[in-house]
């Protein structure tokens, strides 16, 4: 069986379906197609095979939380072709490369994922050179958006063999002209997108590891991490990772970049990392992080008295905040944000 025919088989199409339509079947678009699937799927199958798909147009629309970004909306027939592509040959053939430390969009690993292995990487330093050492913490300016459609291209080519799955990737990354420049930006809501932007940087993760020498390297899509004893190699590295990426049309957030001891906490997915005397790594929810819950549980509260919610679906949304901060050591700020919960019952 070829590759195409695999991604275009009905049932991994089906699957594919299945998978998409989690936690989305309060769309009319999703709710729509999964109504139909089997038909659906059939005539997805069909235009694939035949050379008749085309992408959809896409919905763009803006977001405000955690921050302002515009969101590019793939359409539902688009995500499931997507999602057999990926599952059914891209992934595999991408991530073979990357290293073990690149850590988002991919099976086993996550936010979870990244922050284990920051916190490890800080454990080990500390056990060869205690708290003599400094941090580049790296962000890149307005990633997805500015991310050339050449660049794309070459990372996928590099690591893809076969040209029908490399056409069609190609024929993804270009259907994304949103932006300004209409050969630059690729929307965060397609996987293929994601899976892509991993690759783009998986050279400097190669680059920093094996030319630079970083050992303690972590990197979470955009958001990566340098460890070293040296304040002065740190810089040699961060000045050559910039010449690096301006090859390849990016170049850093010179506001989020920085440069810090190893003493001062590190801002990381949503946590702050402190390296005690002892060893030991704190690991605290954000400050911003806390006061966004708080907020966002008093307006679920009054969308509740209102009726437009149920105390379930509130209790759930408090529980699953409480998981998330239950990864750190917050026992403290957990019990305070449950009183300050129930107190919104009681108001």
């Amino acid at each position: 069986m070829t590759v195409k025919e695999n991604v275009c088989d009905f049932e991994n199409l089906y699957k594919a379906m299945l998978v998409c339509r989690r936690n989305v079947m309060w769309k009319d678009s999703t709710a729509g197609f999964v109504k139909n699937g089997l038909t659906n799927c059939y005539k997805l199958k069909d235009e694939l095979m035949s050379g008749k798909y085309k992408i959809g147009d896409y919905t763009v629309f803006k977001i405000y939380e955690p921050k302002e970004r515009v969101i590019v909306s793939t359409r539902i027939k688009d995500r499931v072709f997507q999602r057999s592509l990926c599952d059914n040959y891209l992934t595999e053939q991408i991530t073979r490369s990357f290293i073990y430390d690149n850590c988002a969009c991919q099976k086993g690993k996550g936010t979870d994922f990244a922050r284990e292995r920051l916190k490890c990487h800080m454990q080990r330093f500390y056990r060869k050179s205690g708290l003599n050492g400094y941090i580049i913490k790296c962000d890149i300016s307005d990633y997805f958006g500015s991310t050339p459609h050449s660049v794309a291209c070459a990372a996928v080519r590099k690591r893809v063999s076969d040209d029908w799955a490399y056409a069609e990737t190609e024929r993804i990354i270009n259907s994304f002209t949103q932006g300004v420049d209409p050969s630059k930006g690729m929307g965060l809501d397609s996987q293929v997108t994601q899976l892509i932007q991993l690759a783009v940087l998986d050279d400097i993760d190669h680059l920093i590891k094996e030319q630079l020498g970083i050992k303690y390297y972590v990197r979470y899509m955009d958001d990566f991490i340098l460890i070293h004893q040296s304040k002065e190699y740190l810089t040699f590295c961060k000045e050559h990772i910039g010449e690096e990426l301006e090859k390849l049309g990016l170049k850093f957030s010179k506001k989020k970049t920085q440069l810090f001891p190893i003493k001062q906490p590190i801002h990381f997915l949503g946590f702050s990392f402190r390296l005690t005397s002892t060893g030991k790594v704190i690991m605290r929810v954000l400050p911003e992080k806390v006061t966004r819950a708080r907020r966002k549980l008093a307006k679920l509260v009054q969308l509740c008295e209102r009726g437009a919610m149920i105390r379930e679906q509130v209790d759930e949304c408090f529980k699953s905040w409480a998981s998330h901060a239950s990864k750190g050591n917050c026992y403290k700020l957990i019990d305070s944000m449950q009183e300050y919960y129930y107190n919104l019952w009681r108001e």
